[in-house]
């Protein structure tokens, strides 16, 4: 080794620990010849004899144990290996000046030096020698063979006859060009939920370049953080942390193709096992978060405070600009808390038991937290004990089958036949005759609610019909979204085959399921 090609350390550090994990005993070898080395700095031609010493070492070793894996990531003749080793280890100097197939160099940054990936990689079964380093954000192209993009592509060059320019390729990944077949769709691969990810937590795995700087993995990383430096919603120093990606970058090797493959099936075709944290885990940790913040304010915080300490919750967990999300996990949780101590306090059930109930329904807590004034579920629930007692206890139970179901508790609470329904339903030990009950419910409700519309018809109808003659016509344009437009254009229509049923043919019957007239 040499004074002057301190870089070369890292390498020799790769090659031990692949040594080791061949053999103990050659790995103990290599290590004493290498430490020969560091004690007695060699020129660099002792170097390369020496690398092409330990490759042939290891090269033999993994033929005796027929380690295919090993065999693959040192294919090739020991003396050239050596050499390549050498080369990608020596950043001092441009890199196409040391390797003429490498055209993309990394850099230092932050202190950081570009080194030798260790332990070297395995993608597929196959070792795969990297370096790894930084490299300018803006200076990354995107994949323009990406899988995920095929079809988008393949849209674009029979439309335009040509491929896509690095900054079409961006706006593609960013849903902003015009497709066909994707009017209206917004953040489609989900860029700007892991900007915000990003700003957070920073890039937690690097993208993986090819020797020329192309993209094999990490297209949707690169392309958050490029988001990020082109958005208004970030601050200048979140900006700053993402002009810089950390990645890997393969190496010229006589069997770069093979490696390249394994890459790309690795990381799109095989299952990493990573399992999402529950909705229940996460807004759990919102809320801790938040009762902290509220522990170190002096005084209540009024509105507006609480607004700005929401909009930075939302900040630390990467949940977007906004606070619906924030507010939603705090509603949640509150009802959640309620569930809990019912059955813990109240039934007397275990704990952990109720804990993992709160956990498998927690979804059901946002339609409970929902209508809070006179007429909405959270409202029926809050203003009686008994009702939301039964209401829990058949949430325990796993009776409510959807999300449907809760929303229809505010029809049950005042109707005492539906309400009697719901205890029968609580009651009942069979879970068929248990649905049957909640199914009836449901029905007594809606039959109730469908006499209430038909109470003060006329009067609704006039005021609807005076509001609608006096909006003026620009509101249809201005103020009114196109899908409210629809739904009314909908709805104007099924009135006026019922009305015109009516006046034309006096006596009418209505279908019963439909509710439109037979003719």
């Amino acid at each position: 080794m040499t004074k002057q090609d301190p870089e070369v350390t890292p390498l020799l550090e790769a090659i031990i620990e692949e040594a080791f994990v061949l053999s103990s005993d050659l790995g103990a070898e290599v290590s004493r010849v290498l430490k020969e080395g560091q004690a007695a700095p060699l020129a660099e031609s002792e170097t390369r004899a020496l690398l092409t010493q330990i490759v042939r070492k290891l090269q033999e070793e993994a033929r005796a144990n027929e380690d295919k894996a090993t065999l693959d990531s040192l294919d090739g003749e020991p003396e050239a290996i050596a050499a390549t080793m050498i080369a990608q280890t020596r950043r001092g100097q441009p890199r196409d000046a040391r390797d003429p197939h490498v055209t993309f160099p990394l850099h230092e940054h932050d202190g950081i030096k570009p080194a030798v990936v260790v332990p070297m990689p395995v993608y597929h079964g196959i070792k795969v020698p990297m370096t790894c380093g930084y490299v300018k954000t803006r200076s990354v192209h995107l994949w323009d063979r990406n899988e995920r993009l095929e079809i988008h592509l393949n849209q674009f060059r029979s439309r335009e006859d040509r491929e896509p320019t690095p900054d079409e390729l961006l706006d593609i990944m960013l849903s902003r060009l015009d497709l066909p077949g994707l009017a209206g769709t917004a953040d489609q691969f989900a860029i700007e939920k892991l900007a915000r990810s990003i700003v957070a937590n920073g890039v937690q795995r690097p993208p993986i370049l090819d020797v020329d700087g192309t993209l094999l993995d990490g297209n949707r990383r690169v392309t958050a953080c490029q988001f990020i430096l082109n958005s208004a919603e970030f601050t200048s120093e979140e900006k700053r942390r993402a002009e810089w990606v950390y990645v890997w970058q393969l190496i010229p090797h006589a069997r770069l193709d093979h490696q390249r493959e394994a890459v790309v099936v690795a990381l799109n075709f095989e299952d990493d096992c990573k399992e999402d944290w529950p909705e229940y885990v996460k807004a759990r940790k919102v809320y801790d978060a938040w009762g902290a913040m509220l522990e170190i304010e002096p005084r209540k915080p009024s509105s507006r405070r609480q607004a700005s300490m929401k909009r930075e919750l939302s900040k630390k967990f990467a949940l977007g600009p906004d606070t619906n999300t924030v507010n939603r996990y705090l509603k949640m949780v509150s009802w959640a808390d309620d569930f809990e101590e019912h059955h813990i306090n109240t039934r007397g059930r275990d704990q952990y038991e109720v804990k993992h109930r709160s956990n498998r329904y927690f979804q059901y807590f946002d339609e409970m937290a929902k209508g809070a004034k006179p007429g909405g579920v959270a409202y029926g629930l809050t203003q009686d004990d008994a009702f939301r007692q039964i209401v829990f206890d058949l949430l325990f139970d796993g009776k409510f089958k959807t999300w449907r179901d809760i929303r229809q508790l505010k029809e049950i609470r005042d109707n005492p036949e539906a309400r009697e329904a719901l205890i029968r339903a609580r009651d009942e030990t069979d879970e068929e005759e248990a649905d049957n009950h909640l199914k009836d419910a449901m029905a007594i409700a809606r039959a109730r609610r469908a006499d209430a519309r038909e109470v003060g018809a006329n009067t609704r109808i006039e005021s609807f019909t005076s509001w609608l003659d006096e909006l003026p016509t620009r509101a249809y344009r201005d103020s009114i979204k196109p899908e409210k437009l629809r739904g009314l254009l909908k709805a104007l229509r099924t009135a006026e085959a019922n009305a015109s049923a009516v006046l034309e043919d006096g006596e009418v019957e209505f279908c019963g399921k439909c509710g439109r007239p037979r003719r």
